[in-house]
């Protein structure tokens, strides 16, 4: 009787102790709980028997837990310390542990653990009870989907906008690790804990989450601890705002950017867009190219910068500086041919002619938006153009030309008829003034007949001819001329050179006119050099060089354009026929030539034998 006695005393001063007692096997599992320790924890006492005394305790005071434990069981002393340990509803409590063991015949049976609220604890309780408050009116108040989950991921508190964005009730995930995470996303929710609880800082980041019923959405996620009075994180606050849509918008932007990039370097046209403050955001492959600058290495630079930037593309920046200037100024479409040396663009060579325009954008209040370029290579449009005025001009001096040869050559044919008639009865004294009157007359003929080439088509009689006899023909019949002005014509043949299929006196009458010309520039005398040579496979050259007084750069584009002329009583017409025959035997003329140095005309001509 007195043992029953003893275990119900036991078993009333355990149970209405109102300290916080537990006991636990040498296995460190919960056996008996009293009241106040169910009171502590807020669990129920058949919840907490059987459980591991150690999975209450937070991840950073499990070690020593486990050393207190450890002692207590194997040397039967008595320990103490202070630990946090989890509530069933996630708060951490700061508890003062005390470990004393309990021995059964002799032998340590358990141990007893007292838990005792610290100060820590107390203190902690009412930071908590302020911060709950007022969390709990932002998270009531916000559109976002908020919750609170613990350390190790279970939410303790959801909004209502959580459910309306999600689908879960608050009674179906409180107590659960958070349900929206997927499945192939599960390795990256403690990694994000993880960064939470070590930076102590706020972490934004978007990530893929499910809703109830399964479907996918993007959410912008903000992640921030809940610290309590000593600093450590109690909690998380994560909040998720759905930008699903959002998403979707920025990706059909991207899709149409990238169909609008597309298209515009598929354009032959260089095309550029600035800012309102004159900085490149964007430019075609076209002018990339053409302007040789890298990509990316533009952007954010505004014309000055970029001359300063790239010195050899400087005039061009500044050019183009200035035309966006007269665009904000005139606030309208603005159009100008610009005229840029390839040298201004990184090369060297030909000039070329761009056709550009001017598109300022500009907000509704008036201030600038942005503006837009493009350039177009109208190098050949022009050449084109100047090939037709040319054309015309060749109609007209073919209208004209005509008319004065028809003119001429009736009065010709009566006074040849005359001179014929005057020839039997004009002494031997005075047929030397008839046969000068005939030679004016046949050169005048000769006149007439070179309008009429000009005029319409002539037959042409096309054979192979070796290009030293017809240039050897050229200079025999030149030698007079070349003599009175003190010039020596060199004519010199490469081994071997094709024949070329020609008509002979047409390439007679173009050589004459280029040699003619050659001696009449050269003033003082000197030296001609005819120089012919098998230029390439399909080609043959002729290259006459004269040491005459040159032609400026400035008209050289102009040669063999009707009535165009250096001489002072020149028609221009010589150098056109030139320009006609070569063309009419599928050849190119080219000339080059530098003030008081001399010029160099190369008549190139194609050649379909093989090389003697």
């Amino acid at each position: 009787m007195a043992n029953i006695d003893n275990q119900s005393l036991y078993r009333s001063l355990f149970d209405h102790n109102p300290e916080a007692l537990l006991a636990l096997n040498l296995d460190g599992v919960l056996v008996e709980i009293n009241s106040a320790a169910v009171h502590l924890l807020g669990y129920e006492a058949d919840e907490l028997r059987g459980m591991e005394m150690n999975s209450l305790m937070t991840s950073e005071c499990r070690a020593e837990y486990r050393q207190l434990f450890a002692d207590v069981a194997a040397d039967g002393v008595h320990r103490k310390c202070v630990l946090v340990m989890m509530h069933r509803e996630g708060r951490r409590l700061a508890l003062q542990l005390s470990g004393f063991p309990f021995f059964t015949d002799g032998m340590i049976a358990g141990i007893y653990i007292q838990l005792r609220e610290s100060a820590a604890s107390e203190q902690l309780s009412d930071d908590l009870q302020l911060t709950r408050g007022q969390l709990s009116f932002y998270i009531d108040n916000v559109e976002e989907a908020c919750l609170v989950l613990d350390t190790n991921l279970h939410v303790l508190r959801m909004n209502r906008a959580f459910e309306n964005i999600f689908g879960w009730r608050e009674e179906e995930i409180i107590g659960f690790q958070i349900p929206t995470i997927p499945e192939h996303r599960k390795s990256e929710k403690e990694a994000i804990r993880d960064r939470v609880l070590a930076s102590r800082q706020v972490i934004s980041y978007e990530a893929e989450r499910l809703r109830k019923d399964g479907s996918p959405i993007i959410v912008s996620n903000y992640a921030s601890p809940l610290l309590d009075s000593k600093g450590n994180a109690a909690a998380i606050v994560l909040i998720s705002k759905d930008i699903t849509e959002r998403r979707r918008m920025i990706e059909a932007l991207q899709e149409s950017e990238n169909r609008l990039r597309i298209v515009i370097n598929a354009m032959p046209d260089l095309v550029y867009f600035k800012d309102g403050e004159g900085r490149w955001i964007e430019a075609n492959q076209i002018a990339l190219a053409t302007i040789q600058l890298d990509k990316d290495s533009y952007k954010g630079f505004t014309d000055l910068e970029l001359a300063e930037k790239c010195p050899h593309l400087r005039d061009a920046f500044l050019l183009s500086a200035q035309g966006d200037e007269v665009a904000w100024a005139r606030r309208t479409v603005v159009r100008a041919e610009r005229l840029i040396t390839n040298h201004q663009l990184g090369e060297s060579g030909e000039e070329k002619i761009y056709d550009i325009v001017k598109v300022p954008l500009f907000h509704e209040d008036g201030r600038r938006h942005g503006l837009l370029t493009i350039g177009r290579d109208i190098t050949e449009l022009k050449r084109t153009e100047e090939l037709l005025r040319t054309s015309d001009k060749l109609a007209v001096v073919g209208q004209l030309a005509a008319g004065i040869a028809h003119e001429i050559r009736n009065p010709l044919t009566t006074i040849k008829g005359f001179i014929s008639l005057l020839n039997s009865q004009t002494t031997e004294k005075n047929n030397w003034y008839l046969d000068v009157m005939r030679g004016e007359i046949e050169q005048m003929e000769w006149i007439t007949s070179q309008f009429m080439s000009v005029a319409k088509p002539q037959s042409m009689s096309y054979k192979l001819h070796r290009m030293e006899l017809v240039l050897a023909q050229v200079a025999s019949l030149l030698y007079p001329l070349a003599l009175m002005n003190n010039v020596q014509i060199h004519l010199e043949t490469e081994a071997d050179v094709p024949d070329v299929e020609c008509d002979e006196n047409q390439l007679i009458q173009l050589f004459i006119n280029v040699v003619k010309n050659a001696i009449e520039a050269m003033s003082a005398g000197g030296q001609i050099e005819i120089i012919i040579t098998q230029r390439d496979e399909r080609h043959v050259s002729i290259r006459v060089t004269d040491h005459g007084c040159g032609i400026p750069a400035d008209r050289i584009a102009r040669l063999g354009e009707p009535f165009y002329s250096m001489k002072e009583k020149g028609t221009g017409l010589g150098l056109m026929i030139c320009y006609k025959i070569v063309k009419e035997h599928g050849g190119k003329i080219s000339i080059e030539s530098e003030l008081g140095l001399g010029t160099t005309v190369d008549v190139v001509l194609p050649f379909k034998g093989r090389a003697r």
